[in-house]
């Protein structure tokens, strides 16, 4: 019985990997509606309770990702190329891990203010990250191929476009901004939120792979 047990756990548990992909991208996604109250909020109340939530889901994303080592460790065969599983999973985390960066600004910086093209950035952030989420919920089987293709092209146009919001916006406020201290605190938010759409496009460039791969 003993043997039987062994055998069970050493055993590719392919469901298992595709709940923790889809996990990945759940938390990406909370994370990016998070930035987008972040990027509303008025006041300093609810900025702090910001903060605090956007740290929680922080350490679920880091939770995953650890769960994803652990089980690629003890698992002989993999439903896809263990490299591209793991190269994923921390693509995704690495979104979670950019919100947070950018959010923890508002206390490290004393944002009181948000510099104009926030708001713009961070919703394309989220849209990306609902391409994301429906892309990787059809991984399972890898039988609508054309479909997470169709949504990696759309997560690419959103990051174009947010470079196109990000530059343009930078650009105007070294035209107009007369504070130094300001203007150093606005770039950096908006390089915070850039990055994070980047890093939506390192998700799609990630699935792209595995699209080529299992095709």
């Amino acid at each position: 019985m003993w043997l039987d047990q062994a055998v069970k756990w050493l055993l590719p548990r392919e469901e298992h990997f595709f709940d923790l992909l889809e996990r990945g991208a759940q938390s990406a996604l909370k994370s990016s509606a998070i930035l987008v109250e972040c990027c509303k909020a008025t006041n300093a109340e609810e900025r702090a309770e910001i903060v605090t939530r956007v740290t929680d889901e922080e350490h679920v994303g880091d939770k995953v990702i650890q769960e994803v080592y652990d089980a690629l460790n003890r698992t002989f065969v993999t439903p896809m190329d263990r490299s591209d599983i793991y190269k994923l999973a921390t693509d995704l985390e690495n979104i979670t891990d950019c919100v947070h960066g950018t959010v923890m600004q508002i206390s490290v910086h004393a944002i009181e203010e948000f510099p104009p093209g926030s708001l713009e950035l961070a919703e394309k952030v989220y849209l990306a990250c609902v391409e994301i989420d429906a892309a990787v919920k059809l991984l399972r089987g890898m039988k609508k191929l054309d479909v997470i293709r169709t949504h990696c092209k759309k997560i690419n146009a959103l990051e174009h476009d947010g470079d196109q919001v990000f530059r343009s916006t930078v650009a105007e406020m070294f035209k107009s901004e007369k504070d130094a201290i300001r203007l150093l605190k606005n770039k950096e938010f908006l390089e915070g939120l850039e990055w994070t759409l980047d890093a939506c496009d390192d998700v799609g460039n990630a699935l792209e792979t595995l699209v080529i791969k299992n095709g």
